[in-house]
């Protein structure tokens, strides 16, 4: 709650307040109560935040585990994530026009974690490399993990090409996708592998990395709807599409840089102390019960 709800609450009434700006009424409103609650269900304010309904899912069944004590089984839902997945991304391959299986592609039903959950297994094996906590179990989960992402990302990279072949007549390969995605899963388990060379690198470098990680994600809550906005402003100004292009880019990074930088913190500040005072009160509360 503490990371993603404060971005949510300042990005969604960002995002609020340009729609109003060309029409706001009664669905509008109830798609941005869904979007600052993170209601899985949808619709939200703007499409992007689907993904945000398949992290709460996720990060419920951790809280869950972790709140009965069963942190410790955290590889075996890892490897149940990664099993489930596969299974189910094979299905999918094998019957693409599935009806059934579409329900948890494209509706309210992806929030679960089948077609995504090997992303999320992914991020597991990652934390157990980090702790030292890998077996040979895990090694071989993490594996069939990799492989169904991989093939998650290239069929949604040829579904995209064959929308964008029927919509603009332009398709485009799928790999530079899955190339991009394993970059990524190797620049993160660098980082993990390599921390404490990386925390010897100069303050002022760290915290400007730091910085520009945390402006992703209001980045991305902010860049579809406002930036399309923008666009649309600024070409009516006359602007040529490519200064616009550059001008909106600019915009939308100095809005997130904001939000990261001087909207979030007071606001976590204020969750955290709510929450501090929960704690206290819940173990005051249980010191009295066994006390009795």
């Amino acid at each position: 709650m503490l990371r993603l709800y404060p971005a949510v609450w300042i990005c969604a009434s960002l995002t609020l307040i340009v729609i109003a700006t060309q029409d706001v009424n009664r669905r509008i409103i109830k798609n941005y109560l869904r979007s600052i609650t993170l209601y899985p269900g949808g619709p939200w304010i703007d499409g992007q935040y689907w993904t945000l309904a398949c992290e709460i899912c996720f990060y419920a069944l951790v809280f869950i585990m972790c709140a009965t004590g069963q942190k410790a089984r955290m590889p075996a839902l890892a490897l149940g994530l990664s099993l489930a997945s596969t299974a189910f991304i094979a299905l999918l391959n094998a019957f693409p026009d599935s009806a059934i299986l579409a329900i948890f592609t494209e509706t309210a039903w992806r929030a679960i974690p089948f077609y995504y959950g090997c992303q999320f297994a992914i991020g597991i094996y990652i934390w157990l490399l980090s702790q030292g906590r890998m077996n040979r179990i895990s090694s071989m989960g993490l594996i069939c993990a990799l492989v169904a992402g991989a093939a998650q990302i290239y069929m949604a990279g040829d579904n995209t090409s064959d929308r964008t072949l029927a919509a603009a007549g332009h398709a485009f390969s799928p790999l530079p996708a899955v190339a991009i995605w394993v970059a990524g899963l190797i620049f993160i388990v660098a980082s993990v592998t390599y921390s404490k060379q990386i925390s010897r690198l100069p303050t002022a470098f760290l915290q400007s990395v730091k910085t520009l990680g945390s402006m992703t994600y209001p980045l991305y809550l902010l860049h579809f709807a406002i930036g399309v906005q923008l666009l649309d402003w600024l070409t009516d100004l006359g602007m040529t599409p490519l200064l616009a292009l550059g001008l909106a880019v600019a915009i939308v990074c100095a809005l997130s840089l904001a939000v990261c930088k001087w909207g979030e913190p007071p606001i976590r500040s204020v969750l955290r102390l709510v929450f501090d005072r929960l704690g206290q009160r819940v173990a005051g509360f249980q010191t009295k019960e066994s006390r009795i």
